[in-house]
């Protein structure tokens, strides 16, 4: 269903004159939204037509009757939102799944869902939902109006997979962590980490984001060190996960295989880790912005943990600071595997986030992961511009005009 969604690569169909006009599948009010509305404003654009994902689902709304000959479409991430995530849970349901051992609820147990802040539900039946979902767009979409699609449905199901997306960056020869793939329980980790002689790995739920179930954990056999974000409570149906922003470090071998457990009854992907670069007293990573093939937009991330996610308040450096740090060949290297990730693994679409890291020596890079809607990076300009304006602009042929021109 995924493959079957992919074309050669991302551009104006034939035919095409882009109208600058845009339409958006999201969260209306959501703050991705709000920085699209401000990009459009920027450009002298009209305000974009918004499709709100609930009003989607639901069949209230169609993007095949709103949009028109020449628009740009966009797909915004449809998180942060409970009724929209209840009802992709809801669509994953009845969605047969190839390993039958990963927890489910049924369509009345998501029905009758309260909202519980930072509560983990089912990613795997999510996953499923909005791979269901993401089939139906493509179809609807290749089906209206002749438009530019600024980025892919089946692209955007593969990143959210990420056994899937580390297979397709490894075909491609991208340089990446040692994935060690799919575990089951603690037990199988102990196993295949033996195998792999791996003696530190990162275990992430394969359908999350954001440093969502993401562990960072380490043994030599004895002693036990697991650094998380995930805290663990107990529910009537078991034991129930819920993110923070806070990472704590267990190092209680019990604790530590109860964790994990419960991790992997939604799937989890495992990979080597790879220790990252130093600066400024912190280890650091990247966040990059391709767009149209090319590396642009980035930020450092340090932190004094294993997770470097700013929404877990660590802090932003400039990305010029790490260039001069690596020196321009290392630089050159890392920004061109960047590209070959997401210009060859993900041509279908306009742009997407590259989380990149350098190893502790500087000699080595890797890309860690690949995200659909990774260019959410306020403030960060490349050319006087923003993500969102300079992504407009790729698809209207023109040049950007940057916030400082415009006041």
């Amino acid at each position: 269903m995924i493959d079957a969604l992919r074309s050669e690569s991302f551009g104006t169909p034939a035919g095409v004159v882009p109208s600058g006009r845009l339409v958006v599948l999201g969260n209306p009010g959501s703050p991705r939204v709000k920085l699209v509305e401000a990009a459009a404003a920027r450009q002298g654009l009209p305000a974009p037509t918004v499709v709100a994902w609930g009003d989607w689902i639901a069949g209230r709304a169609s993007l095949a009757g709103v949009i028109r000959a020449g628009d740009l479409v966009r797909i915004e991430s449809p998180g942060k939102d409970f009724e929209v995530e209840r009802a992709i849970l809801a669509a994953g349901a009845e969605r047969a799944d190839d390993d039958v051992r990963f927890a489910r609820a049924s369509a009345r147990e998501v029905a009758a869902l309260a909202f519980d802040k930072g509560r983990i539900l089912w990613p795997r039946q999510w996953y499923l939902g909005f791979a269901a979902l993401l089939a139906r767009l493509g179809g609807e979409l290749a089906a209206g109006a002749p438009h530019v699609a600024m980025n892919d449905a089946g692209d955007v199901a593969v990143m959210f997979d990420k056994p899937a997306c580390h297979a397709r960056l490894a075909g491609l020869g991208v340089p990446q962590p040692r994935g060690l793939g799919v575990v089951h329980s603690y037990d199988e980790l102990i196993a295949t980490m033996a195998r792999a002689g791996a003696a530190r790995v990162f275990v992430k739920l394969a359908h999350g984001s954001s440093a969502s179930g993401v562990v960072a954990y380490q043994t030599n056999g004895r002693r036990h060190k697991a650094v998380t974000t995930v805290e663990t409570a107990a529910g009537p149906d078991g034991a129930r996960l819920y993110n923070t922003r806070r990472a704590r470090t267990l190092t209680d071998a019990g604790e530590i295989a109860r964790l994990i457990d419960a991790l992997c009854a939604h799937r989890v992907h495992v990979e080597r880790w790879l220790p990252k670069a130093g600066l400024l007293g912190r280890t650091f990573d990247l966040r990059v912005v391709v767009i149209g093939g090319r590396a642009r937009h980035a930020v450092a991330r340090l932190s004094r943990t294993p997770m470097t996610n700013l929404h877990l308040l660590n802090d932003r450096a400039d990305a010029d600071l790490v260039r001069r740090h690596v020196g321009e060949p290392a630089w050159a290297a890392a920004m061109a595997s960047c590209e070959r990730a997401v210009g060859r693994g993900f041509a279908r679409s306009l742009y997407a986030g590259v989380d990149l890291m350098f190893t502790a020596d500087l000699r080595r890079h890797a890309v860690i992961e690949a995200n659909a809607f990774g260019d959410q990076i306020p403030g960060v300009l490349h050319d006087g511009a923003e993500t969102y304006d300079a992504e407009i602009a790729h698809c209207l042929g023109g040049g950007v005009r940057a916030a400082e021109a415009i006041r």
